[in-house]
């Protein structure tokens, strides 16, 4: 019987404790982080140079991901922009217990499927990053190395925007009236396409058969949007137009998106999609 009280009083003395956490923090006008952030990583160059806007966010669920981690250690600012690139990773690394490791089509891959990730070379790639932040850099020697590397890592993405926007120029020319076009349900070809990136992101070992949709829905809402626009206008796909999308993989309702990309956010409203918009 003592037991029991006892237990039930350090459970008490437990939720006093996080209400007295939870009064200081709202009258420090603080508020909660009640839904997690997921930034896109010029986000994390923003944090890098504005001190005020970090102070104001550092408590937030703000989480780094995937194509974060990949874009930050596969840049030329590593040495053009030592300085930027290194603020911004040590800000990323402040939120590094909120990181999500998987690619994002593999993330949502797991939201219907049991599918297992090996996050070693992810977790190689942060740790590469982490030195660097504390103050390593790139030898002279490897500089050229290291150019030639970012220069093969990002032909796989010239290549697919080339692929993408000579796609849209060909439906382009077919299109007789834009108005109707405009209007045409093209939601389950966006969704054949991004179960495509599943399937190749997963090698064949999952698909999005049977998911719910407004599980991903900026995702799925967005891709929609930038593509008709791609076919309706003389817009092209740059290679790292592939990443701000892909980003939006990870966002689920409830959560937030924060982007400086005005091209992006223009996306994102014309999706009807503004509400999963963060605003600091």
């Amino acid at each position: 019987m003592g037991l029991n009280k006892n237990a039930q009083w350090a459970k008490r003395k437990k939720r006093l404790r996080k209400k007295r956490r939870l009064n200081r923090r709202i009258k420090a006008g603080q508020g909660l982080p009640i839904y997690r952030i997921i930034p896109d990583t010029n986000i994390w160059y923003l944090l890098g140079r504005d001190n005020y806007v970090f102070e104001n966010v550092k408590d937030n669920t703000i989480c780094p991901n995937y194509v974060n981690i990949t874009e930050l250690s596969n840049t030329g600012n590593l040495v053009k922009k030592e300085e930027s690139a290194r603020n911004a990773i040590r800000k990323m690394l402040h939120f590094q217990n909120h990181a999500i490791f998987e690619p994002p089509f593999v993330h949502v891959a797991q939201l219907i499927n049991k599918y297992t990730f090996n996050i070693q070379d992810i977790m190689n790639m942060l740790r590469l990053t982490s030195i660097f932040a504390q103050g390593d850099r790139i030898d002279d020697a490897k500089k050229e190395e290291f150019f030639n590397y970012i220069a093969s890592y990002n032909e796989g993405f010239k290549e697919a925007a080339t692929f993408f926007n000579e796609e849209a120029k060909q439906i382009r020319q077919r299109i007789k009236y834009k108005k109707s076009h405009r209007k045409k349900d093209s939601i389950q070809i966006t969704a054949g396409f991004i179960n495509f990136c599943v399937e190749t992101s997963t090698k064949k070992q999952c698909n999005i058969d049977g998911i719910d949709f407004k599980k991903i829905e900026l995702l799925v809402l967005t891709m929609d949007t930038f593509f008709k626009t791609m076919e309706l206008s003389k817009m092209n796909m740059k290679p790292n137009d592939w990443f701000d999308l892909a980003i939006l993989a990870y966002v689920r309702p409830g959560d937030k998106f924060w982007t400086e990309d005005n091209r992006l956010i223009q996306m994102i409203k014309e999706a009807g999609c503004e509400h999963y918009l963060y605003k600091p």
